[in-house]
């Protein structure tokens, strides 16, 4: 692979050393040292995002994403931090003074942990995707959809409503393996859930269509599955959201399906249930808004005289897709 170098000379330079305004700068290919910028921007060019950077003394390294044309200023450098900070991207290039540098550069095919990763080197389509989760293995692989448009994009999509093609009363065999198509209504699988969000720090974001037209969203800065029951860990309600909390009081609860529990029964699905519900998104389809079954989620929230006002709403809805994406 053929070396990448920049030199730069800043003019109107920030560093009183002398001769420190002209750096020649080695690049890495297909990788970034992540945990260590200063400051993140947009730039039009890598030569840009090489200039600011010798123009500040603090800056002992930067990446560049191709892509998204993001430019990260780094206050340290590879050698100067933590191997694991210092990972493959494909699509971003990493640059410090080091001659020894573009020899870490990364060749051969790409393997991406998350849907995030894929967006960030240039993947920008919806669809599906294989994925290689943190820890795995090449067998460790999992067919993900990916929303590259939403909100940033890079969500992992693990379930969606939409027309009633797919029966979600299922057991929980079938909600712990996953079922349906990723292009069309499914349910990933609690296992795939759980494998994924064992580590790192996950967002849960939640899009709702009611029968009139109306969509909104909710957003938790914490989300997990975890244990033999699947328990949910979800938190830190975005109050940007433009629907209310319904997924708080589930905080904490095990999945029940229909061999676990009477809520499961009463409401032919599947769900972190307490005493039923505030939410209930695997609930039975119906091609109506249909009081007090169906698919559920019951807090809502609208913006009235100046101001926003909360209310329940019992009414079921036409659609919904619920998603995760790591936090930084």
């Amino acid at each position: 692979m053929a070396a990448v170098m920049l030199v730069v000379t800043a003019h109107n330079c920030l560093n009183p050393s002398p001769g420190k305004c002209t750096r020649d700068f080695h690049g890495a290919t297909n990788r970034t040292l992540k945990n260590h910028a200063y400051q993140t921007k947009i730039t039009a060019s890598v030569v840009i995002c090489g200039r600011d950077c010798s123009m500040d003394p603090r800056c002992a390294s930067f990446n560049f994403n191709s892509c998204r044309r993001v430019c990260e200023l780094n206050a340290a450098t590879r050698i100067q931090r933590p191997v694991g900070d210092f990972i493959e991207l494909h699509g971003s290039v990493y640059f410090d003074e080091d001659l020894e540098t573009p020899l870490t550069s990364a060749v051969g095919p790409a393997r991406y942990g998350s849907c995030k990763e894929l967006l960030e080197a240039c993947h920008t389509e919806n669809g599906i995707y294989t994925i290689f989760p943190t820890g795995t293995s090449g067998t460790g692989e999992i067919q993900v959809y990916c929303d590259m448009e939403t909100d940033g994009g890079g969500w992992i999509v693990f379930q969606r409503r939409r027309d009633g093609t797919v029966d979600f009363y299922r057991t929980w065999t079938e909600y712990r393996s996953g079922f349906g198509e990723l292009d069309g209504e499914f349910w990933l699988g609690n296992e795939h859930l759980r494998g994924l969000t064992q580590s790192g720090q996950w967002r849960l974001r939640v899009d709702l269509g009611d029968w009139d037209g109306t969509e909104t969203w909710a957003e938790y800065g914490e989300f997990a599955v975890s244990g033999d029951s699947f328990t949910l860990r979800v938190g830190g309600y975005d109050p940007r959201s433009t629907t209310g909390d319904s997924m708080g009081v589930h905080n904490g609860l095990d999945f029940i399906t229909k061999e676990g529990g009477n809520c499961a029964l009463q409401y032919e699905g599947a769900w972190w249930f307490a005493w039923c519900l505030d939410s209930h998104l695997n609930g039975k389809y119906y091609d109506q808004a249909t009081y007090n079954l169906g698919i559920m989620w019951s807090i809502r929230k609208r913006y009235y005289q100046n101001n926003y006002q909360y209310y329940t709403e019992f009414n079921s809805l036409k659609s919904c897709s619920m998603k995760m994406r790591e936090v930084l």
